[in-house]
């Protein structure tokens, strides 16, 4: 790895460290600059701005989910629809296991809408998913699990498809005053999505889930006031 990519690698940990112990908003570039000893130019000359340090981290949490997704449906025993639930755990920012980093994407991708920050996660996550997903819809098929003629072009269908759930889900989460209506609201909307796509595939009724539990626990973000901006 040359100087440079391991310098910005360093930028990138120390941020996102600062961002998860003193919050997003109390994190300040020069906090990162002391944090590693590092001059303005050294910053400016990989980012921009904070944001674009939350955009490198949400690009590196991409990738590393692309890759643990491959890592995790590696088995070869593993059934097409636990193998196609198991891509789909790696598709959200709401199935992080990080509440910090859910939380930071609420408040910064929804509330603040910055819909760039969003895009870009799209992008990649199509980009670097799609192919995962047509292989797994691949097998579904064969195992006779599935029935379609559009297989080529349904990962990259369906992770919209993700996509837009997520985006729903969220803007319903970072709204939320009262946790029983918004949870029950949440239920239906993922069954909904749910149904969708099983349709699409022709797939065993309650087979599918794009959305976990942690999208669940993420409404409790809001209502602890975890989303305020401090």
């Amino acid at each position: 790895m040359r100087k440079g990519d391991i310098r910005k690698a360093a930028i990138i940990q120390a941020a996102e460290q600062l961002f998860y112990t003193k919050g997003y908003e109390n994190t300040s570039i020069q906090d990162v600059l002391d944090a590693l000893k590092l001059s303005k130019g050294g910053f400016y000359h990989h980012f921009e701005s904070k944001l674009s340090l939350l955009d490198a981290i949400s690009q590196q949490r991409v990738e590393a989910n692309a890759e643990n997704c491959m890592k995790a449906i590696s088995d070869g025993d593993l059934h097409a629809i636990d193998k196609l639930n198991c891509v789909f755990s790696f598709c959200s920012f709401l199935n992080d296991p990080s509440e910090e980093y859910i939380s930071i994407m609420l408040r910064i991708a929804y509330v603040e809408g910055n819909v760039m920050l969003r895009d870009h996660i799209k992008i990649s996550g199509v980009s670097l998913m799609s192919e995962i997903v047509n292989d797994a819809i691949q097998e579904g098929i064969e195992q006779k699990v599935f029935y379609t003629k559009y297989s080529d072009e349904l990962g990259r269908i369906i992770l919209n498809h993700i996509y837009c759930l997520t985006d729903d889900a969220a803007q319903l989460i970072s709204v939320s005053k009262d946790v029983v209506a918004t949870a029950k609201q949440l239920r239906e909307k993922i069954d909904t999505y749910n149904y969708i796509l099983e349709t699409m595939l022709n797939a065993p009724h309650g087979s599918l889930s794009m959305l976990g539990d942690s999208a669940f626990s993420a409404i409790n973000l809001v209502e602890s006031d975890c989303l305020e901006a401090s």
